[in-house]
């Protein structure tokens, strides 16, 4: 994994570095203009934007300057619009295969932990639980045997930061 000493941490995204979201390369950030060896290059706006530092999303300054995005949508049901703010345009997204959705539970939205099929939901024991509550969403029934990791249907796993319970969404190819 690469260094990740003086880079923000993010309420929403806690793993953010584990994943593929961030390029570990060489940038200049098309906010502050900074040069860096981490960066985003996904945001929601009408600029074609390839660099974004990660302190300019964490601060809100490339939101502002660029007048985006960085998640594509969310459930409703979070009231404080200082926790909309924070997911909308401080939290890089994820990559997801029609466009992140961001979960929400106990008035809060939860924290993306990353993507999982069933034998991961297996593993940590939370499969049944889950997938139960997912297929009553009414979005995909029947996902168990063709839920994979990273696969043509794929679920995302979300954690609520205040009751501890995992919720899934499901996307597909």
């Amino acid at each position: 994994m690469p260094d990740t000493t003086g880079l923000p941490t993010f309420k929403y995204h806690p793993h953010l570095y584990e994943g593929d979201e961030v390029s570990f390369q060489h940038g200049v950030c098309e906010c502050c203009g900074q040069e860096v060896d981490a960066y985003i290059d996904l945001m929601y706006c009408r600029e074609d934007v390839n660099c974004i530092c990660l302190n300019c999303v964490a601060s809100g300054a490339a939101a502002a300057k660029f007048h985006g995005d960085f998640v594509q949508d969310a459930e409703p049901g979070v009231t404080d619009p200082e926790k909309i703010k924070e997911l909308f345009q401080r939290t890089p997204g994820y990559c997801s295969w029609q466009g992140e959705h961001w979960l929400t539970c106990c008035d809060d939205f939860c924290a993306y932990l990353g993507t999982v099929g069933t034998k991961e939901l297996e593993e940590m024991g939370i499969a049944d639980a889950v997938i139960d509550e997912y297929e009553a969403r009414d979005e995909y029934a029947d996902i168990r045997d063709v839920l994979v990791k990273d696969g043509a249907l794929c679920g995302y796993l979300f954690q609520c930061l205040h009751c501890g319970a995992h919720h899934l969404w499901v996307d597909a190819d």
